[in-house]
């Protein structure tokens, strides 16, 4: 076999196990889009690339979010800080809108953040977080390392960026656009806004 056919084959070869790599990474991403699978294969294809679970004015809600949301609601549910304060485990479909639409309004209110030039410091969201900490020192016997590992699954940075941060910039957004006489002034342009077109959901429930 001469060095022309071995680099032939060899090119076929490759582009053989493009084509299967290619094949079997739609298949996946199909049944994430359609039953939301959330096998390690799937977790890696969607981070892989960067897939979508729905887009808000051109920002994408990443799939891999939306499943590291819907972990740690599940974890806090099933921990002894959920059975605590009541928690029970909806319907999946409900559960799964839910997280969604979470997320998604995380993105329109950072969207309103942008235009009326509102942000969040990283000051602002340690101050809070180590009145939270403080609390929880306060109320367990464990560290708010611990506490968050054992009721979300997640670290300490985790919770700044997932939970603080979004919160304290829809508390600033709230403020800058509501007033005393119309209280509900974000609800109602959250509400405007999601309906726009350029709100495009991906995931399927069923």
């Amino acid at each position: 076999m001469n060095k022309a056919t071995q680099k032939i084959i060899g090119i076929s070869a490759a582009l053989i196990l493009v084509i299967i790599l290619t094949a079997g990474a739609g298949l996946m991403i199909r049944g994430i889009y359609t039953k939301q699978s959330e096998s390690p294969t799937a977790r890696f294809v969607a981070k892989v690339f960067a897939l979508p679970a729905a887009n808000v004015n051109g920002r994408s809600v990443k799939y891999d979010r939306f499943l590291q949301t819907r972990d740690a609601v599940r974890k806090f549910i099933n921990s002894d800080a959920g059975k605590d304060v009541g928690a029970t485990m909806p319907p999946e479909k409900e559960l799964n809108e839910n997280i969604l639409e979470q997320l998604i309004r995380q993105r329109l209110v950072e969207n309103i953040a942008g235009q009326k030039n509102i942000s969040i410091t990283d000051e602002e969201v340690n101050e809070v977080f180590s009145e939270v900490a403080a609390q929880a020192a306060s109320s367990t016997q464990s560290t708010i390392s611990e506490y968050l590992q054992d009721n979300y699954g997640w670290n300490e940075e985790n919770f700044r960026e997932y939970v603080l941060r979004p919160a304290l910039l829809e508390q600033k957004v709230s403020q800058a656009v509501g007033s005393e006489s119309d209280p509900y002034a974000l609800e109602n342009l959250l509400l405007a806004d999601r309906q726009k077109p350029e709100v495009v959901v991906y995931l399927r429930f069923e």
